[in-house]
């Protein structure tokens, strides 16, 4: 006896009906699946701010520790012993005690300046700026700082002049300029030079120091990374200086990269862009 054609809609209309409902059911499996690979992922994230959380406070918590252990040592000198030091002796321990001051305000400067980096809230005033004017600065005071060291400054001809926030930008040389001099021998040079390229103003700091492994050289911008520390042990730092220069770079819209060669140097590059209405200043 054969299936009439109402039979056979029914049981097609009830095969369909299976088959969506497979199809919801595996939607429904798949969907449960990436909330669990997002929640997964999610968890994995928090997991390693915690973990950088917890890293940046160690770190902080011993840079902090040994220049305010200096202070306080030296002060108690200075209060104990006041009578029997001799005047030279007091104004060293006072020349130590104003050192390990400015390393402190130094280091909490940065961890405001990142803090104001990660919450998007520095603020960049930018105006008409000559950069070589802004090199030719930062090198006469970096040489007065650094005066074991050679400071140089190579200009490709006449720059125009670029839209910027001055006081970052001479941050980022200040901060690369004190780098290569760190990481360097006395009596070698650390040239500063600077040109256009492809609507850029390239900027690069040089030094003749300590090279930077291969391997680690995508890592030196990234917070508490200190490649050549380990290589100079009487220099500290909470390694946030770089961190806050790529900061700085990218805020006005440039890029910053590393080069370096074993038994040559490292050689620092960042860029600012050159708009149309960049004046020649």
């Amino acid at each position: 006896m054969g299936m009439s054609d109402a039979d056979k809609t029914k049981k097609q209309l009830i095969a369909e009906l299976a088959e969506t409902r497979q199809q919801l059911a595996a939607l429904a499996a798949s969907g449960a699946e990436r909330k669990q690979a997002e929640a997964a992922r999610e968890a994995e994230n928090l997991r390693e701010l915690n973990r950088l959380r917890t890293e940046l406070l160690s770190n902080i918590s011993h840079e902090l520790r040994t220049p305010l252990a200096s202070i306080k040592g030296f002060a108690t000198m200075l209060l104990d012993y006041d009578r029997r030091l001799k005047r030279a002796e007091k104004r060293e321990y006072l020349e130590t005690i104003d050192k390990n001051t400015d390393r402190m305000v130094e280091l909490i400067e940065q961890l405001l300046e990142m803090s104001r980096l990660h919450s998007g809230m520095l603020a960049i005033e930018q105006k008409p700026t000559s950069i070589s004017r802004l090199c030719q600065e930062a090198i006469a005071e970096a040489q007065v700082r650094s005066p074991t060291h050679h400071i140089m400054l190579d200009l490709a001809g006449r720059l125009p002049g670029v839209n910027i926030d001055a006081r970052r930008i001479r941050q980022v040389l200040d901060n690369l300029i004190d780098n290569a001099v760190k990481y360097s021998q006395a009596g070698t040079e650390v040239t500063v030079s600077a040109r256009r390229a492809e609507g850029e103003l390239l900027v690069t700091v040089t030094d003749r120091g300590i090279s930077i492994p291969q391997k680690d050289l995508p890592q030196v911008f990234e917070r508490m990374f200190r490649s050549r520390q380990g290589q100079i042990p009487a220099e500290g730092g909470a390694g946030l200086g770089l961190s806050i220069c790529k900061g700085l770079v990218e805020a006005h819209g440039g890029r910053i990269w590393m080069e370096s060669e074993e038994g040559k140097g490292t050689k620092c590059f960042f860029t600012l862009p050159i708009t149309r209405s960049s004046p020649r200043v």
